[in-house]
């Protein structure tokens, strides 16, 4: 039986791995800025005006296929589980060449044994088109289980549920992983934001992605030079309760994520490169 108050809210707050590892996730409305605990508590952070001019340029090839990023998740001091973020080759249902984009997430033995959190999630993506063919979702956590698909139809511009349901689609619209990678490759305004389509939960939306500065970060996996950035949906979104994502991306031609941080309701969660494997293809 676990007795410490810590290790109990560790297992409450494993729901939150699936989230931190399939990137983006969402602030609520109420809570946009930037967390004095999760920014401003970092002296090394340099923050950037939105009148600064500062521009990174948009990357050409910022992954290929064979990408594989291993995470450590940390609810405070406590090692809760793993996260991969993963990248592999995939045709289109066109036939155009394509990516696989999957992202997992597991609590560690010990966690396991007492609320097991087993959840993917995966998108099939266009490569030169850069937009969502396919999400899919299947989340184990504790007792409660869910499998969710949607399928995207470019030319008739519609989500097609796994239940039946369809809704119309703005063209090339991301989904809850490959708005991540999308990203990527964008134009990072230092000080402002990156707004794209974005379709989840039965609703196509604008996805605001705001640029907050720069940082140096050190790894298990090496120390970074980053850019921070942090995924806005102002009619509310996955984390409630005033939760927020900040990720860590590093400045160069990569944008690998190697730093993300979550404030939720009791506490904060860290998601912190382990292990990098660069794909080739």
């Amino acid at each position: 039986m676990l007795r410490s108050r810590p290790a109990k809210l560790a297992l409450i707050a494993l729901g939150g791995l699936f989230l931190l590892a399939a990137c983006p996730t969402f602030a609520d409305e109420d809570s946009l800025g930037v967390a004095p605990d999760t920014i401003d508590a970092l002296p090394s952070v340099v923050l950037t005006s939105p009148d600064s001019g500062q521009v990174l340029p948009a990357v050409s090839q910022p992954f290929r296929a064979g990408e594989s990023l291993r995470f450590s998740v940390q609810y405070g001091i406590i090692h809760a589980g793993s996260a991969w973020l993963e990248v592999a080759s995939a045709t289109m249902p066109d036939g155009r060449p394509g990516f696989q984009l999957t992202a997992r997430a597991e609590s560690n033995s010990f966690f396991s044994h007492f609320y097991k959190v087993r959840n993917r999630i995966e998108s099939l993506w266009d490569r030169d088109g850069r937009f969502s063919w396919r999400y899919s979702e299947d989340r184990h956590e504790g007792k409660y289980k869910t499998r969710t698909e949607i399928r995207f139809d470019p030319n008739r511009h519609e989500a097609i549920y796994s239940n039946g349901d369809t809704l119309p689609i703005p063209p090339n619209v991301q989904d809850a992983l490959s708005a991540f990678y999308f990203t990527r490759y964008q134009p990072l305004p230092l000080g402002g934001s990156v707004v794209f389509d974005y379709h989840a939960s039965h609703k196509s939306q604008p996805l605001e992605v705001r640029v907050i500065g720069r940082d140096r970060v050190d790894t298990p996996a090496g120390t970074f030079e980053c850019v921070m950035v942090e995924p806005l949906l102002r009619a509310g979104g996955i984390f409630k309760n005033k939760g927020r994502l900040v990720i860590w991306l590093t400045d160069d031609e990569r944008r690998m994520p190697v730093l993300m941080k979550s404030r939720v309701l009791m506490g904060s969660i860290s998601v912190v490169l382990q292990e990098i494997r660069n794909g080739s293809g």
